[in-house]
């Protein structure tokens, strides 16, 4: 795949509730699924699993208006009574079609395990596009998938790459609050260089292979890569002894992201 590689990703957002099993008894209370932080998530998957490649948009699938505004996403509404999943499969192939027919995009992620998509992906294949399938951790034990949901499993198998996110990471993505920051209460004083020092020992204690591995993602990414993002918030709670608030969340991340593609400096 080249380097300047494009992608787009179609997701069906009951889907990835699903695969993120939001709706098990023990799961955090999710009414509406956040969706801001889904690019990252996407964008780092897709670069483990396919290599450098460039994700130009998310299309989300939902029945559900959540009046939210993303960046280099667009929204499908399917009507609420769509519960043989007919409409969406219906738009999802439509999407892939224009897709193909412009010409512009090399690969496809498709992020749903209805497999009456199986007509389109093969058609994207052959016009030659490489098309990848979202899943959880279940993908990568095949035989005992097959026997559990064979439907699914068949969707899969007929994929170039399975795109593989950890359920709990993916949760944690689309079960986020994103309150107003006018909301939230003032940084405390002092706050940026406790959390510098918080991002100085996450930074020393990674290994030469994770920091050349983050100089050479972070500068597609927007924000930071979400298992990186989960490690730094719960090393800045402990640090100040409480979960941290907007401003410093944001300062933190700022900070990580400044602290890893500074400029290496060769010993004399």
């Amino acid at each position: 795949m080249p380097a300047a590689g494009r992608a787009v990703a179609l997701l069906d957002a009951r889907y990835l509730r699903w695969i993120a099993r939001l709706d098990e008894p023990d799961a955090p209370a999710t009414a509406t699924l956040a969706r801001e932080r889904m690019n990252d998530l996407v964008q780092h998957a897709l670069h483990r699993a396919v290599g450098r490649i460039n994700l130009l948009r998310v299309y989300w699938y939902t029945e559900t208006d959540d009046r939210v505004v993303c960046n280099d996403q667009a929204l499908r509404l399917l009507p609420s009574a769509d519960a043989d999943g007919s409409a969406l499969v219906r738009q999802m192939s439509a999407d892939v079609q224009a897709l193909v027919a412009g010409g512009r995009v090399d690969v496809l992620l498709i992020g749903c395990d209805d497999d009456r998509l199986l007509a389109v992906m093969e058609s994207a294949r052959l016009a030659g596009l490489m098309v990848c399938v979202l899943a959880d951790e279940r993908a990568q034990t095949m035989p005992r998938l097959m026997q559990q949901d064979p439907n699914w499993a068949r969707l899969l198998r007929e994929a170039d790459r399975r795109v593989i996110v950890r359920a709990s990471e993916l949760a944690y993505v689309l079960s986020a609050q994103t309150g107003s920051p006018l909301e939230e209460d003032a940084p405390a004083e002092g706050f940026e260089d406790a959390l510098l020092a918080v991002v100085k020992a996450w930074w020393e204690a990674l290994t030469d292979d994770d920091r050349d591995g983050l100089r050479e993602e972070l500068p597609e990414l927007r924000g930071l890569p979400p298992e990186v993002d989960r490690d730094l918030l719960l090393r800045g709670k402990n640090a100040m002894g409480r979960a941290l608030n907007f401003h410093e969340k944001r300062a933190l991340r700022a900070q990580a992201r400044e602290v890893a593609l500074a400029p290496v400096v060769s010993p004399a």
